[in-house]
């Protein structure tokens, strides 16, 4: 906490942090938003065509030809768009700001393309993480899933063990990148396994689960409050974020010594 108190020298820093977050977050609601009245107009559609399957006498309701359906359609979709670009252009600068965090020091919000571009870097090393879970649980769900024993172990347990460590480990990854500001570092496994082993699979495990729940329960209150609690929210993000990702930063360095042996 006291690394977040003086990692800024000035409120305009925190200011321009919480307008991305702010920015983020309005991306999100826009996408959820659009995604919602585009649902809603398919179901518009799709009620009377399958009545009139059933029954033309029973005909209700909007067809495709019907204005509001294309109005409808047009806004769910621009809104989807709109906001998908803005959560992850927002995003992009976001995780490029965590990269500083990482490495420690002196937060200044400046170089803003290098930022920029180790924020697309970041998530790029994620997204390969995600690789190997993404296809083992779309491979699994080929199979029989009528079978409760392949439902339980091969569909669910494995992919989600698979899910765990992809994180565990491509979270490390993005720190070794941050700190040595090398793209391919983010996949020396040997070296990244054995900084993890030093810290304890189940110990670095534990520490992330219970700052998931912290962060989730504190989010989720906020949230409960009308407005105020999203404003607060939005205001309180860097804060968290900056003190979770130095944590797991120190939690690196402490293990770099002996993992260097």
């Amino acid at each position: 906490m006291e690394y977040a108190n003086t990692a800024f020298k000035t409120f305009g820093s925190w200011f321009v942090l919480i307008l991305l977050y702010a920015v983020m977050f309005a991306g999100t609601v826009m996408l959820i938003l659009g995604m919602i009245f585009l649902m809603g107009s398919l179901m518009m559609v799709a009620t009377p065509m399958i009545s009139s399957a059933v029954d033309p006498a029973m005909m209700t309701g909007p067809m495709m030809t019907d204005p509001a359906f294309g109005i409808i359609a047009s806004i769910s979709v621009f809104l989807f768009i709109l906001g998908t670009i803005v959560t992850i252009f927002a995003s992009i600068f976001i995780y490029g700001f965590m990269m500083r965090v990482y490495r420690g020091g002196e937060l200044a919000l400046n170089n803003w393309g290098k930022m920029f571009i180790e924020g697309i870097l970041a998530l790029i090393i994620l997204f390969i993480y995600m690789i190997p879970y993404t296809v083992v649980s779309t491979i699994t769900m080929l199979g029989p899933m009528d079978n409760l024993a392949y439902l339980i172990i091969v569909a669910i347990i494995i992919p989600t063990i698979l899910l765990i460590i992809s994180m565990m480990v491509g979270m490390m990854g993005v720190i070794k990148f941050a700190k040595e500001e090398s793209f391919g570092a983010a996949f020396h496994f040997k070296e990244l396994f054995s900084i993890i082993a030093r810290i304890g699979w189940l110990r670095y495990l534990g520490y992330w689960i219970l700052i998931s729940l912290i962060v989730s329960v504190a989010e989720l209150v906020l949230l409960c409050i009308p407005f105020a609690g999203s404003v607060l929210l939005v205001a309180a993000m860097p804060f968290i974020v900056i003190v979770t990702a130095r944590f797991f930063a120190n939690l690196y360095d402490s293990a770099i010594p002996a993992a260097a042996e």
